[in-house]
């Protein structure tokens, strides 16, 4: 089966402040894409999937694990699930895709960081 579609399409929702997310799920992956305002933050989290970003446009600063890494348009990075990360937008905003692999269900636990 194929399955087509479009991100504009899709009602946006707001984590976090200045922070947009429009999500799709196929059988095996959620595939998200958010918008950052400039210096927007996700904050660290931790969830049992995989994550996989690629950075559309603008720039990211990326906690993962403890350290932090800069990754410019085109810029990917995988994180292994389990691992804490979170994820700042730089000056002038960022545009990106996130795949968590295997796909989000309900049910699925979500952790912020106290400290994040």
């Amino acid at each position: 089966m194929t399955e087509l579609g479009n991100f504009a399409e899709v009602a946006a929702e707001e984590p976090f402040a200045g922070v947009s997310k429009r999500s799709f799920d196929s059988a095996g992956a959620t595939v998200s894409e958010y918008r950052f305002e400039p210096g927007a933050t996700f904050p660290l989290h931790r969830h049992d999937q995989e994550q996989i970003t690629v950075v559309e446009s603008g720039e990211l600063r990326m906690t993962i694990g403890g350290e932090e890494h800069e990754l410019p348009a085109g810029g990917w990075s995988v994180v292994a699930g389990g691992v804490e990360h979170g994820i700042t937008a730089g000056a002038a905003g960022a545009r990106f895709l996130a795949v968590v692999v295997p796909r989000r269900g309900a049910s699925d636990e979500f952790e912020v960081s106290d400290d994040g």
